[in-house]
């Protein structure tokens, strides 16, 4: 018994399988823009640097242990005087990540640079009335990435594309098959 509400897979399987040209070239259609998208669109690679700076204390018999600078007034700083992003390490309350991004690898070491020496000069300044200071300084060497942080993603934008393709023919094919099946009707 066949009603016609009913989907009938053979028919479906059938009609995809005649029509696989159709599908076959929808899908390599698609996918050669995605390519052509791909080899196009070139990004200048944007490369990343990090330096870590532990922020200096005074000891003071009367108070104990004071920062010369709070983390987040240094934060502060450097974001609007150098233009990088830097963060307070998880788990401390004196050690700051520094970071900064640009095109060009020299730039970024000379911004981090730059932004350290400042840091680190402003605390001379503020330390010079203190006798018991804990310096603020650099912990080890500034670190910039050899791989650009913004690096295209060739081959999954590629398969995406095709699998993309590949659905959208089918859907592309069963519509157009639909359209003819209501005029016939009319």
């Amino acid at each position: 018994m066949y009603h016609e509400d009913e989907i009938d897979l053979r028919d479906l399987f059938r009609t995809i399988w005649d029509k696989r040209v159709f599908i076959l070239v929808f899908t390599l259609v698609v996918t050669l823009i995605s390519v052509v998208y791909v080899y196009f669109k070139n990004p200048i690679p944007i490369y990343q640097g990090k330096a870590y700076i532990e922020i200096g204390q005074i000891q003071s018999q009367n108070f104990g242990q004071i920062s010369l600078n709070t983390a987040a007034d240094t934060v502060g700083v450097l974001m609007l005087e150098f233009k990088v992003s830097a963060n307070i390490l998880k788990g401390t309350n004196n050690i700051l990540e520094i970071s900064s991004t640009n095109e060009d690898k020299n730039l970024i070491k000379e911004n981090l640079e730059k932004s350290i020496e400042s840091i680190i000069n402003k605390h001379k300044e503020k330390s010079s009335f203190y006798e018991n200071v804990i310096m603020t300084k650099q912990i080890g060497n500034i670190i910039i990435d050899k791989e650009a942080i913004n690096k295209s993603k060739t081959t999954l934008i590629i398969v995406v594309s095709f699998v993309t393709g590949f659905i959208l023919a089918i859907f592309v094919l069963f519509l157009i098959q639909f359209v003819n099946t209501m005029r016939k009707e009319d």
